[in-house]
């Protein structure tokens, strides 16, 4: 009879090889499939990217309103120097035009401050996941205000946090440093951050006589100004939408990477 018993190997095969310590993945595998938002402590950034982008929206509505304004505030300034109307006149069509400004203002200054809520939990989770990034949380915060307007240090903090989000290179793995820049961070530096400072050195004149006068010297600001306030206007609009997008893709990237839509 012939026996069917469990084969065995022969005693002089030899065993198979360990697996290399060093052994990488190849390029473009993912070896995180699963949900890192459930298994770390992560901060979700998806509710305030979409406050920011709604915020955005209403911004860029009070500009428009605010730039179809300008002209009509103008000639408001011009006749009341000229004496064609009163200064009751003249004050009640700054008081509109003011409000529209501050309105603009406090929803402006709302994205701010959820626009570094984002940035700082984005760069936290980067590096709750093991990415070695070279600026840390606390920049996301203090490099808004190093230097004022020109926001050199947070475009340089998203341009690694764009790479940092990488979803195609795992955790632990620095390949995400040779990804490649998005150029949507580069035009929104440009327009807002060197367009809006070339415009408020050039409208600072007319600002401080505007709002440090008596009447007759807001006049004369706003009649000298109308250029620099719709210039300001237009170019508040385009930086919006600029922004959005940073917004928009940056979160869209960073979800990926870390299956917070799957949370």
């Amino acid at each position: 009879m012939t026996d069917h018993g469990p084969e065995h190997r022969p005693p002089d095969a030899p065993p198979p090889p360990p697996t290399p310590p060093d052994l990488a993945p190849p390029p473009g595998y993912t070896a995180y499939s699963q949900n890192l938002s459930s298994s770390v402590d992560l901060r979700r950034v998806k509710g305030v990217a979409t406050a920011i982008v709604i915020l955005l929206a209403i911004f860029a509505v009070g500009s428009v309103i605010a730039a179809v304004g300008t002209p009509r505030v103008v000639d408001s300034a011009k006749d009341f120097i000229d004496g064609t109307i009163s200064e009751d006149d003249f004050t009640s069509d700054v008081g509109v035009y003011g409000l529209m400004s501050a309105l603009s203002g406090a929803s402006q200054l709302a994205i701010a401050v959820l626009s570094v809520i984002w940035l700082f939990r984005m760069v936290k989770n980067h590096r709750t996941i093991g990415r070695q990034t070279t600026w840390g949380p606390g920049w996301a915060i203090g490099g808004w205000f190093l230097p004022p307007y020109l926001y050199i240090i947070p475009t340089l903090v998203l341009r690694e946090t764009w790479k940092a989000a990488d979803p195609d290179v795992p955790a632990g793995d620095d390949r995400w440093r040779q990804g490649k820049d998005n150029a949507v961070l580069w035009v929104w530096f440009l327009v807002y951050s060197v367009g809006m400072t070339v415009l408020a050195i050039a409208g600072a004149t007319q600002q401080f006589r505007a709002f440090g006068g008596d009447t007759r010297d807001i006049a004369d600001g706003y009649a000298d100004a109308q250029t620099v306030m719709i210039a300001a206007n237009v170019v508040g609009i385009i930086s919006a939408g600029l922004w959005a997008l940073v917004v928009r893709q940056w979160t869209d990237r960073h979800i990926r990477l870390t299956g917070e839509a799957r949370a």
